[in-house]
């Protein structure tokens, strides 16, 4: 089953597909590993694209539908706010979540906002330059850690919290759905192009099985991540969550081994995905701190008499 694109989400994909062709080349010679897009990030600001969940005839749908393709991009830019900007009102992205304190957290140089999990509760504050320490970095992200509780953080009621974590986890599951095709795209292109033997690489049929199934992989993981901002419901988001976490370990090593020694240097730009995934694979905790919410959703509904709502295949 693929996901159909209604004739509106057609149209802003399409958009957004010309707003990103300048973004779309990887930069070319040897390069930084943080590959962060200042430029990409006022485009998609000034557009209104990370707005678009706001819109009345948009939501989270939408919002992670735009996601995903932007992550399909080389270059990192701060999108999660798509998705949570429509539920904290007056604070504004870019957002840094912060999901542990003292760990290096994507984005946080370059907020606006810090939303910090803390248990059950979240907090939302000012990201002031003087509270933030920066982090040298090799995943493709810019990265800082918080110094101390902002100032004037303030408690969000409940219900937010829990919408606020719920949309966090299917912005995750939407950017390493894109992260991963942009990755899979670059090795498919380059074992077309490798010669072996006498024959591209691609012509071997132990190459075209593995891509195939990591295609698969991807497909999946996108379909998942789509379903949870469609359901925006808890389980789906942490079922998506866990499903990107748990196979992009695949999708990596992969990619990675069918490009050879030449994936592993900074002239080739296949680390511009595959870290940033890398630094994905531990955000929210992990992918064990998913199947313990997944485990705790299901028996919750179960104990209640409610059917446990797990998304179909998982």
């Amino acid at each position: 089953m693929d996901f159909g694109l209604t004739d509106d989400q057609q149209v802003l994909l399409t958009s957004l597909q010309s707003l990103l062709l300048p973004f779309r080349t990887p930069p070319a010679g040897a390069h930084d590993y943080v590959q962060y897009s200042a430029d990409l990030q006022q485009e998609l600001t000034n557009s209104g694209f990370l707005e678009v969940a706001s819109q009345p005839e948009f939501g989270p749908l939408e919002a992670a539908l735009l996601i995903e393709e932007i992550a399909s991009c080389p270059v990192s830019v701060e999108i999660g706010s798509a998705l949570i900007t429509p539920l904290i009102n007056r604070w504004a992205g870019p957002i840094a979540v912060i999901w542990e304190l003292g760990k290096p957290t994507r984005f946080l140089p370059i907020a606006k906002t810090v939303c910090v999990m803390r248990g059950d509760s979240v907090l939302l504050g000012t990201a002031d330059p003087r509270n933030i320490e920066q982090v040298d970095s090799v995943v493709a992200y810019p990265l800082g850690c918080l110094r101390e509780i902002p100032h004037d953080s303030v408690h969000v009621t409940e219900k937010a919290a829990a919408a606020i974590r719920r949309r966090a986890l299917i912005a995750i599951a939407a950017e390493a759905a894109g992260a991963m095709r942009g990755a899979l795209h670059q090795t498919v292109q380059y074992v077309k192009d490798r010669q072996v033997f006498g024959q591209s690489l691609a012509q071997f049929q132990a190459v075209q099985h593995r891509l195939a199934e990591d295609a698969q992989l991807v497909h999946a993981c996108r379909s998942l991540a789509l379903r949870a901002a469609w359901q925006d419901d808890d389980v789906s988001a942490a079922v998506a969550c866990l499903y990107a976490q748990d196979v992009m370990r695949k999708v990596i090593y992969d990619c990675h081994q069918f490009t050879g020694a030449t994936g592993l240097t900074l002239e080739y730009p296949l680390h511009l995905w595959t870290y940033r995934l890398k630094h994905l694979q531990g955000e929210a905790r992990g992918k064990g701190r998913q199947a313990n919410l997944v485990s705790e959703y299901v028996w919750r509904g179960q104990e209640s008499g409610s059917p446990p709502m797990v998304a179909s295949g998982v």
